[in-house]
């Protein structure tokens, strides 16, 4: 065999296969950056618009009750699934759910996007001057980004920025949870109405506050269903309380929040003890003083 016959075959022999083509991997940043500029467009149109109102007229426990279809009611329920959505999808990109495996934990990410969507429909139309209307938005998408990258990196412990992230999520979320049970309180709708608000509001928040304390989501959703029954309770009892302004009454429903998220944390972990709920009923009775003393200068 000659040079020029013996080069193609030790050519040949060296080759390399070709590698199987590989799923190419999705960014979690573009889906975030995607997300939260559809959203922030979509919550400027939303004041753009008008719809007229639509009364609904129930009968509940033998009595009538009115609820008002509203185009901001309409637009926070529309955000508020679109967020919801973003969310999942953001979180289905993350290597734990690569298998295609374990997406029945999903759904605990829904919450606090959809608590700050529904926020922002009703803050931005607040705004005095269009200036601060889009002052409002742009602070809303940048509030909406920074709980998606939380989100993200909260997805399992160990990861980098976990207990900074995890920080983030909890401010945001004590945050959206007196907020919201401002807005409701501040109704003075009947209890069957404001109370089941209540209720969904805590039972969903809590869900995100507990999610990194469990490992198992059953666990997680029944003590955040008892958390919102809590809530519930609560907020039917304070409605008869018509003395009562609605800071104090938000912030008294905040109060009863914390304490009983954090003794849901504690039996989580299995670190409930007598001390510990001495604790939290001794902050719970400071606290109770302060925004009695404090909340009705304000409200």
């Amino acid at each position: 065999m000659n040079s020029k016959e013996f080069l193609p075959v030790l050519w040949t022999q060296r080759a390399v296969p070709p590698r199987p083509p590989t799923k190419p991997l999705v960014d979690y940043r573009d889906r975030i950056s995607v997300i939260t500029w559809l959203f922030v467009f979509a919550l400027g149109i939303s004041q753009l618009y008008t719809l007229p109102t639509t009364v609904v007229t129930l009968s509940a426990l033998g009595s009538p009750m009115s609820i008002a279809l509203t185009k901001t009611l309409i637009a926070a329920v529309v955000l508020a699934i679109y967020a919801a959505a973003g969310a999942e999808s953001v979180i289905r990109v993350h290597p734990r759910y690569a298998d295609g495996g374990h997406f029945s934990s999903v759904w605990q990410v829904w919450a606090l996007p959809m608590a700050i969507a529904i926020i922002a429909v009703y803050v931005v139309p607040m705004a005095p001057t269009r200036p601060i209307q889009v002052l409002l938005l742009l602070a809303s998408g940048g509030v909406m980004m920074l709980a998606m990258f939380s989100l993200y990196a909260t997805i399992e412990r160990g990861q980098a920025g976990f207990r900074r992230s995890r920080l983030i999520l909890d401010m945001l979320s004590y945050s959206a949870a007196l907020v919201l049970f401002l807005f409701v309180y501040q109704t003075r709708t009947r209890s069957l109405l404001s109370g089941t608000l209540v209720a969904l509001t805590a039972t969903l928040l809590a869900v995100e506050l507990l999610r990194s304390t469990a490992s198992r989501s059953s666990d997680v959703l029944t003590y955040g269903a008892i958390t919102g029954m809590i809530l519930g309770q609560v907020t039917w009892a304070l409605n008869y309380w018509w003395s009562l302004n609605s800071l104090t009454g938000g912030l008294t429903l905040l109060l009863i929040f914390y304490v009983v998220v954090g003794i849901a944390q504690h039996g989580l972990q299995e670190h409930l003890t007598q001390r510990v709920l001495l604790e939290f009923v001794f902050f719970a009775i400071i606290a109770l003083v302060l925004i009695t003393v404090v909340a009705p200068r304000f409200g």
